[in-house]
């Protein structure tokens, strides 16, 4: 965590402020500043637990320093950031920035800043611009070649942290952890219902009746999901969170951005995230086999000891449990948002169909 004080809303971020923090950090050069900053939303400028902005800065004098940075601040009404801080949204995002991202040697979009206010429950992270980037479609879905592209990105944190996160992360959320699933829960028991009830489509005869065993079993799978192999997570892979780059000569082939959500669990469930979130049911179908081949490929290239029978065992564990994500959206969506209905019910119905077509409803504890 930071011990500089920072701004914690885009109103309070200066020029004075981003000029001594440049140059303490080398971005300029002691004589330049920063002269002035333009400031704009990005997407909905107030999201459910913090606002992004793009801001524009003007220096005083030519450099090589960033045109533009996107910013993210903690919610600004005390009810939105109490999510974020009860689940420790914005804590894991600045320790990520501060702590882990330095030892991956992977693509990842370059951190300026990561603060965060224990006091206040506020925080900022100044990262990378990627404007000319292309956002992935979690709707319109992905190919196999591009979730390999997603793989070759995180499986770098899964095989470095493969069971070996307890000596530098043994404080960080674990998917099987009493706290975890305490503050996990509540958000599920309230939304359940109602997903079931905005999208009856995506319950067929044999998942209708056994919902009610699956909300009760729901701490028994998060217990599951850390029997086996556990290592750090991306925790929300999907491909609205990709940015994939088209080929010029400063680019990756794929960046991951917004990493709220890291946390201890089993590898499987960034894949198990990707695929029914990401995938169309037919790409699912055809290529999930090819993909967990290929995960499995990539993890043992990587020096991790994880078979293909291993990362199929993780896999369905994680299909099964990542459902109760999808009902979580489904039964909160904003019914005049259209984009957000496509997601919630894509999601679910491509979920659930992930479940009964993998044989899975047998597993439910």
């Amino acid at each position: 965590m930071s011990l500089v004080a920072f701004p914690e809303s885009p109103e309070a971020l200066s020029p004075a402020w981003l000029t001594e923090h440049f140059q303490s950090t080398g971005v300029i050069n002691a004589d330049n500043q920063v002269s002035a900053l333009e400031i704009k939303p990005v997407g909905d400028v107030i999201g459910v637990v913090g606002e992004v902005v793009r801001c524009h800065i003007t220096y005083a004098a030519p450099c090589e320093a960033p045109a533009s940075v996107v910013i993210k601040f903690a919610h600004r009404l005390p009810e939105n950031r109490a999510i974020g801080n009860n689940t420790r949204m914005y804590e894991r995002e600045v320790l990520f920035f501060n702590e882990i991202a330095t030892q991956l040697d992977t693509p990842k979009t370059h951190c300026y800043f990561a603060g965060f206010n224990a006091d206040t429950g506020g925080n900022m992270v100044i990262i990378e611009d990627l404007h000319d980037y292309d956002v992935g479609d979690q709707v319109t879905g992905v190919t196999l070649d591009q979730a390999k592209l997603v793989v070759d990105n995180i499986a770098p944190l899964h095989a470095r942290y493969f069971d070996a996160w307890q000596a530098d992360f043994s404080d960080l959320y674990t998917i099987d952890s009493d706290d975890y699933i305490t503050s996990f829960l509540p958000g599920f028991m309230g939304s359940w219902e109602n997903a079931m009830a905005n999208f009856p489509e995506c319950f067929d005869n044999e998942m209708g009746e056994a919902m009610p065993i699956y909300v009760s079993s729901l701490a028994e799978q998060m217990k599951r999901m850390g029997a086996g192999h556990m290592t750090l997570v991306h925790g929300d892979v999907r491909m609205d969170n990709a940015m994939f780059g088209r080929g010029l000569a400063h680019q990756h082939p794929v960046v991951m951005i917004d990493w709220q959500n890291i946390m201890v669990s089993n590898p499987l469930q960034d894949l198990a995230w990707m695929t029914t979130s990401s995938f169309t049911l037919s790409t699912r179908r055809n290529d999930e086999e090819a993909l967990l081949a290929y995960y499995a490929d990539t993890m043992q290239g990587l020096g991790a000891d994880f078979s293909l029978d291993a990362v199929r065992e993780h896999y369905d564990r994680a299909i099964l449990f990542i459902m109760n994500f999808h009902m979580i959206i489904a039964g909160a969506f904003v019914p005049s948002d259209e984009r957000a209905r496509q997601m919630a019910s894509e999601g679910l119905d491509r979920a659930v169909r992930a479940v009964t077509d993998r044989g899975l409803i047998k597993l439910i504890p």
